[in-house]
Formats: C-alpha cells, sequence, structure tokens
C-alpha cells in the first residue's frame, strides 16, 4: 500500500506541478517570451523539482509524526502540515533562486509584501503538496 500510496503522489505532484508550471511561465522575465514548446523543458525540470520538494515534505512530516504511513492517513492536521511546510520550502527556494539570479519576476506577478516573493510560487506549494498528498491518497486507496 505505501509503494502505491508513493507511487500516486510522484505523479500527482508531477502533473500538478507541471500543469502550474505551464501556467505561470508568463509571469517570469526569463520565460515570458517564450512558446508553448519551449517551455515544455524548463517547466518539466522545474516540475521534477517540485516533486522532490513534495517528497521532503512528506518525510518531513513522516519524522515528526513518527509514522512512514504519515500522509496516507489523511485528516486536517496532514494537509495543514504539508501546506505549510510546502509554503515554507517554497519561500526559501524562490529566496534563493532570486538572490543567485537564476530568474526574476515582471509585472505578472504580485509580490507577496514582506517576504519579497511572488505570489504566484508561493501559493504553488502551499497548494498542491497538499493537493497532491490528498490525491495520492484517493488513487492509492483504489483496487
Amino acid at each position: 500500500m505505501l509503494s502505491r500510496f508513493l507511487a500516486a503522489l510522484a505523479l500527482a505532484a508531477f502533473v500538478l506541478n507541471w500543469l502550474w508550471e505551464m501556467a505561470q511561465m508568463p509571469a517570469y522575465a526569463e520565460i515570458a517570451g517564450r512558446t508553448w514548446w519551449e517551455s515544455v523543458p524548463s517547466c518539466s525540470l522545474a516540475a521534477l523539482g517540485d516533486v522532490a520538494i513534495t517528497f521532503a515534505v512528506y518525510g518531513v512530516g513522516a519524522l515528526a509524526a513518527g509514522c512512514l504511513r504519515w500522509g496516507t492517513k489523511g485528516g486536517w492536521n496532514v494537509y495543514a502540515a504539508a501546506a505549510l511546510l510546502g509554503g515554507l520550502c517554497a519561500a526559501a527556494y524562490e529566496w534563493r533562486s532570486l538572490a543567485a539570479r537564476r530568474w526574476s519576476y515582471n509585472a505578472h506577478i504580485p509580490i507577496v509584501p514582506l517576504l519579497g516573493v511572488g505570489l504566484w510560487p508561493l501559493l504553488q506549494l502551499t497548494l498542491l503538496v497538499p493537493a497532491a498528498l490528498y490525491l495520492a491518497r484517493c488513487w492509492a486507496g483504489r483496487r
């Protein structure tokens, strides 16, 4: 059951984040002028990184709960913890990437006051990590 859940988590996290990455591409100055097809490789790579972050959040949650099957149980506390950890990871990654000049924002992205990061990437992991956990739980539970 756990292996099925983790496989479903990888798939759900990739699909959700790939769609989000493709939708938010006009918000980044470096990608904004590219065609949809030109954006696919960089958005796919970014989505794979988001899958890794999703698994890192899952691992931290499992360690904190003392249970490897932490995410398979669902419940508001699982999704709230995943959202909080996802948001923290998103903010930290954006701060680091902006400071290293890996990318920059254009006028299509609102900046979150006090944090100085874009709203879309902050919401991405805050919303999609718990959503991926939920979808994986639903998919893994089906026989």
